[in-house]
């Protein structure tokens, strides 16, 4: 018989002539078969859910009428499962509309449930129980590590689903699956060459069915051969290949992950030092000591405290950057561990360029702890926080004395404050209010601000009319541009800040490494400053 190689090796179809059944098939049947229950697929991407389920309800008899399938990515801005199935079989979104037509089918496939919004899914996990009652019947696949990560813990709803997780594959089931490969399309592959694609697959028969199609393409294998062909797997030749096959589905979520918060236009580079990290470590787990390690362990003396300041605010945001850029169903961030639990993913770390994602994303310069230190007065307490959670909701790193109270307390609050208004941020904004030259500290602030404005080749006071008037301050000529609250909304100035923060020239890795080399600090100003061999004599100027 002939075959076509799609038919055969297909990591984005469902392949017929190679299906193999995981250990948990029999089970699994066993489960669809019993009248009544529900039942829940987990796994990985790349495990073959999609497969194994269709493969089981054909096996059990059930015919495409007794089935309603739906995929929960075409439904994933649905905020409920009512509005869902109200769309579906174009009645009113209640369950009295509704329940006639699930009656009607022996089975509700939904795969990829886990792209399905949170409320739409604790909607079904509570209309199970009863659903289970009525005798209306639910197939549930998606990536997870447990059912429960996607229907919630619920004892009274565990007996009545049976929920069954797919794992990685043995080594024996990628053998079987190429060998009914080699048989349908008359080829073989060597045994350096089932050894190099078993091992580069790491348990995921999407990836296995990836480079086994490739490989023939290589070889010039499209379909069943008369005379039997031999195979190779040059993984570096088709490495690039492979990884294409998957571009689509995470490279723009790695851009998303190393551009840090909401998608800032330009970012510090803690976030991409993270995603490097966790792409060359070439690990399923990586501790945030390691990362510690790698990251601020690496770090100039000079700026290992700005650099250990960052990486905490970011690890401590980590989990909702993930989750902002859809990336829990892969990466998960735990107890300090952050574990990829999609071997897809990893492969596809392992061999990505990335100098693909550093081209994408634009890594502002070091040297500075914060984007922006504001400065006002306390009586513009509230207005000013408005502005503040506006800027961190654009990804910008803000001092705002209320954030830092850990960092400040028990410390010399007047050497902190000229510490980070003198050289920690890249802007400080003076929001200026009646009250601002009279109150002290934002006077004291304001002069350290003053002179260290003084030493900067670029701008670095941005003053912001908080109040009904501009003030008079001794130091801040009226030619200074200034923006007022009373012709900008805070979303305005947001804009404008990361505008001012977007338009820096990007850091040059090579620069400072060759700098680096000749003893040369460069300021985040850009002064260059030569450093002396600590031995020399010193001399009179």
């Amino acid at each position: 018989m002939r075959y076509e190689l799609g038919e055969v090796f297909n990591e984005a179809g469902l392949p017929e002539v190679t299906y193999v059944a995981p250990s948990i098939g029999q089970q699994l049947k066993g489960s669809l078969a019993t009248k009544g229950k529900h039942v829940t697929l987990v796994g990985p991407s790349g495990s073959g859910k999609s497969t194994v389920a269709t493969r089981t309800l054909a096996s059990l008899g059930f015919a495409d009428d007794d089935i309603l399938r739906l995929n929960g990515r075409n439904y994933a801005q649905a905020s409920t499962i009512t509005e869902i199935f109200g769309q579906i079989f174009g009645v009113a979104p209640t369950m009295e509309e509704i329940e006639p037509w699930l009656k009607v089918y022996k089975i509700i496939f939904v795969d990829d449930v886990h792209h399905l919004s949170t409320n739409a899914r604790n909607e079904l996990a509570s209309r199970l129980k009863i659903w289970h009652e009525m005798g209306i019947r639910f197939f549930l696949v998606g990536i997870a590590k447990t059912s429960e990560a996607i229907l919630g813990q619920d004892p009274e709803l565990a007996i009545r689903n049976d929920a069954w997780h797919l794992d990685r594959q043995t080594n024996e089931f990628m053998f079987e699956l190429l060998a009914k490969g080699e048989e349908a399309l008359n080829i073989e592959f060597s045994d350096d060459a089932r050894k190099t694609a078993t091992a580069a697959a790491q348990g995921s028969p999407s990836i296995f069915q990836a480079i086994c199609r490739i490989a023939c393409v290589e070889a010039d294998v499209f379909a069943t051969v008369p005379e039997k062909v031999s195979i190779d797997v040059d993984l570096p030749l088709i490495r690039s290949s492979v990884v294409r096959q998957y571009d689509g589905r995470y490279l723009t979520k790695i851009v998303s992950l190393a551009r840090g918060r909401r998608q800032a236009r330009s970012v510090h580079d803690t976030y991409y030092s993270i995603v490097e990290q966790i792409a060359r470590s070439g690990k399923q787990q990586i501790s945030q000591d390691e990362l510690y390690h790698k990251i601020v362990g690496s770090a100039d003396a000079r700026n290992k405290g700005r650099a250990r300041n960052s990486f905490y605010r970011a690890v401590k945001a980590l989990p909702v950057v993930i989750d902002e850029n859809n990336l829990s169903d892969v990466l998960i961030f735990e107890n300090g561990t952050l574990s990829i639990d999609d071997p897809v993913f990893r492969f596809y770390l392992d061999h990505l360029d990335f100098s693909r994602v550093r081209s994408q994303v634009n890594v502002r310069r070091l040297g500075y702890e914060y984007d922006v230190a504001v400065s006002f007065a306390g009586t513009d307490r509230a207005v000013v926080s408005q502005l503040v959670e506006k800027l961190l909701e654009r990804g910008l790193e803000v001092f705002y004395d209320f954030d830092e109270q850990a960092m400040l307390w028990g410390k010399d609050l007047r050497k902190e404050l000229a510490r980070v208004y003198g050289q920690d941020a890249q802007y400080m904004v003076v929001c200026l209010s009646e009250a601002y030259p009279e109150k002290d500290w934002p006077s004291f602030e304001f002069e350290i601000g003053k002179n260290a404005g003084q030493k900067r080749t670029e701008d670095y006071l941005l003053p912001l009319v908080v109040g009904d008037e501009r003030p008079a301050i001794i130091g801040l000529p009226a030619s200074v541009g200034h923006i007022s609250l009373s012709d900008h909304s805070l979303d305005d100035v947001a804009e404008l800040i990361q505008e001012k923060l977007s338009s820096l020239p990007p850091i040059r890795p090579e620069v400072e490494t060759d700098q680096a080399e000749a003893g040369v600090t460069v300021t985040p100003d850009g002064v260059e400053i030569l450093e002396l061999d600590p031995g020399a004599e010193e001399t009179d100027k």
